[in-house]
């Protein structure tokens, strides 16, 4: 009985974690699929973050730079119409090297980590809701509190 639905007492958990962690914080959203980007908006508007959207990575960094100082966490597609996915983090990581950045990515997560950008999660997509709000939590946390 002990083990029954410790599943959803985990996404519950982090649910209400994110709930009172989104608060104030932004979260930018750099992906051309209109469908993926307004779902993935609508997950994290309803769980307290604030959420700006980009649908290209060129206007995704000029989004970034006018919200650098409220911007939490970036969340990247790796598939862009208008410029790579890689381009963008790369852009990203030399206007702010400690930004942290979420890729998405339709290939195997370990295929990404052979690029040698550092990234402070990876979601394959379809993106879980449950998957979405566990690896911004952890990369919001940061590597020094994961490890407690």
């Amino acid at each position: 009985m002990a083990g029954q639905g410790s599943m959803g007492k985990l996404n519950v958990d982090i649910s209400k974690v994110l709930a009172t962690q989104g608060g104030k914080q932004a979260v930018l959203l750099i992906d051309d699929s209109t469908i993926a980007r307004k779902t993935l908006s609508r997950n994290l508007a309803y769980y307290g973050f604030e959420v700006f959207e980009a649908d290209a990575g060129i206007s995704g960094l000029q989004l970034f730079l006018e919200k650098k100082r409220e911007i939490a966490i970036v969340i990247l597609d790796m598939v862009l119409e208008d410029v790579p996915g890689e381009a963008v983090l790369a852009k990203l990581q030399q206007l702010d090297p400690e930004v942290k950045v979420v890729v998405c990515t339709e290939s195997a997560s370990t295929e990404f980590k052979q690029t040698g950008q550092k990234v402070a999660g990876v979601l394959r997509k379809p993106i879980a809701t449950d998957r979405l709000l566990k690896v911004i939590h952890l990369a919001l946390m940061g590597p020094a509190e994961q490890d407690s």
